[in-house]
């Protein structure tokens, strides 16, 4: 939790508000990507 906080800290000090936003929609669209079954060809 500590951790969390100090990183938090960090974000808002050193990274600009828009650039965490990107950030976090890149991340967003990472994890909907990984979500999505990728075609094994075997129950094709």
């Amino acid at each position: 939790l500590l951790a969390a906080e100090t990183y938090k800290e960090f974000e808002r000090t050193y990274i600009p508000e828009d650039q965490r936003h990107a950030n976090k929609n890149s991340q967003a669209a990472f994890c909907y990507s990984e979500t999505i079954p990728a075609p094994t060809g075997k129950d094709d």
